[in-house]
């Protein structure tokens, strides 16, 4: 029930729409053919050899193109600055994935240089291997002489 009155109602807008259309397109018609020769007040302001509607019609146009112009432009910034955004982002990924990267290897500098010194700190050694921790954080060398 709703959707045949919806689409009775959609019917009858364009109906309407259809025979306003037409009708002003009529009407122009009718004032582009009927209108008189031109008076002087008229050939004064639009020029002996031009039309005034034809003026209009051109200034409406060249309002149009200036109008499609600005939009271009706006547009056309709007891209740009899109663009920056996205090169920022970007690059702020990347330096922070250089700051990541660097972090990790001086992290594994720090840890193989207190393993190779034999410290029990943060480095300690000792591996998780299934519910219990192993080892004693110990360097172990086969020289002679050297027993830690």
């Amino acid at each position: 029930m709703a959707l045949s009155l919806l689409a009775y109602f959609f019917s009858m807008v364009t109906a309407f729409a259809i025979v306003m259309t037409g009708l002003v397109g009529f009407g122009d018609a009718q004032l582009r053919t009927a209108r008189p020769t031109h008076y002087p007040a008229v050939s004064v302001i639009a020029g002996p050899d031009r039309d005034a509607l034809e003026n209009s019609d051109k200034a409406k146009e060249a309002q149009k193109a200036a109008e499609a112009r600005e939009a271009l432009d706006a547009q056309r910034a709007a891209e740009t600055r899109e663009a920056a955004k996205k090169l920022a982002r970007a690059k702020i990924a990347r330096e922070r994935k250089q700051v990541a990267l660097a972090r990790q290897r001086q992290e594994r500098v720090a840890r193989d240089s207190a393993l190779a010194w034999g410290y029990q700190g943060q480095y300690s050694g000792r591996q998780y291997s299934g519910g219990q921790y192993s080892g004693n954080g110990r360097l172990y060398s086969y020289a002679p002489g050297f027993d830690r």
